[in-house]
Order: C-alpha cells, then sequence, then structure tokens
C-alpha cells in the first residue's frame, strides 16, 4: 500500500490538473494496485478518467468512480500508464497530450509534441500520511484478496506466483 499509493500520487503529480477541455484521461492497468489509485486521485485534479481492464474487473474499476474499457482506443489527452503498456499506450495519446509512465528505465521518446513522463516513487511521509487517511475513510481502495496466518505465507506466496489474484494477500500473525 505505501509504495503503491505514492507512486500513484506521484504520477498524478506529474500529469498536473486537467487543462481545461483536454481532461480525458485513460488509466492503463486500473484494477492493479497503482492503477487504481491513480483512477481515483487524478479525478481530484479535474480529469475525466476511464479505467482500462479486463472485463472481469469491470465492475471494480467502475466501483472508483470512473467510466471503463477494455481497450485502449485512440485520441486520448493523456495516458497514464500504469499497465506498463509502453509504446501502444503512448500511440494512444493524441497530440500535443500527456503521457506518464512507471518504466523509469524505459523511458519513451517524445513525439507527436506529447510531453513524456516517467515515475520514479519515491518516499514521502507527510504524502503517504495523507493518502493513508484516505483509505481509512474509503475514498481510496486497499484491495485485500485474503487474509491469511503467517504460517501459510508459502502458500500465499504459490498463489501470486501463479497470478489471477485481485489485490494483496495480507498476511497476520
Amino acid at each position: 500500500m505505501p509504495l503503491n499509493a505514492t507512486a500513484a500520487a506521484q504520477l498524478v503529480g506529474l500529469l498536473g490538473e486537467a487543462p481545461g477541455e483536454a481532461r480525458r484521461l485513460l488509466v492503463t492497468g486500473a484494477a492493479g494496485a497503482v492503477g487504481a489509485h491513480v483512477a481515483v486521485l487524478a479525478q481530484d485534479s479535474g480529469w475525466q478518467v476511464t479505467g482500462m481492464a479486463r472485463a472481469a474487473d469491470e465492475p471494480f474499476v467502475r466501483s472508483l468512480g470512473v467510466d471503463f474499457t477494455t481497450g485502449l482506443g485512440q485520441g486520448w489527452d493523456a495516458v497514464a500508464d500504469t499497465g506498463a503498456l509502453q509504446e501502444p499506450a503512448l500511440r494512444a495519446v493524441r497530440d500535443g497530450g500527456r503521457f506518464v509512465g512507471v518504466q523509469p528505465a524505459s523511458r519513451l521518446p517524445e513525439e507527436r509534441g506529447i510531453a513524456v513522463e516517467v515515475v520514479f516513487a519515491r518516499p514521502d511521509g507527510p504524502l503517504l500520511t495523507r493518502l493513508l487517511a484516505r483509505v481509512r475513510t474509503g475514498e481510496l481502495p486497499a484491495r485485500v484478496h485474503a487474509v491469511t496466518p503467517l504460517a501459510e505465507a508459502a502458500g500465499a506466496y504459490r498463489a501470486m506466483a501463479e497470478g489471477g489474484i485481485r489485490g494483496r494477500i495480507v498476511l497476520v500473525l
């Protein structure tokens, strides 16, 4: 939670306030840990958010208060690429739009007048305090798949490695 929410808030900071009429933001990977937070936080900055995810994740993504799609489409004013799609996501941005990715080692070149940024999450205690307060009130999602005894950590690890888990497994003593 701390790293994902902080990275999301810092990504939204790179996007900045939605500029006038150019407010359509696509969040790839919107059902993921970073993407879900971006979808919520970007609305605070005036963005009209559409979350992109698998069809099975539509109810969760819509529960964030955003529109939903399973495809990239074209002509977005901005794309927050939390799904790390890279070039295909950049092609979905209109000329002169904005793109913010999550892979610092793979910064895409600017093209067609698109401003390209990459988030590099850094510790920020005061920001994290504000974000955790929003998790406590339910404003930000804390998607928990299961709460499992620490003694079953190996099984939890295997389940995460197999994939298909939506949310995190919380280990408790």
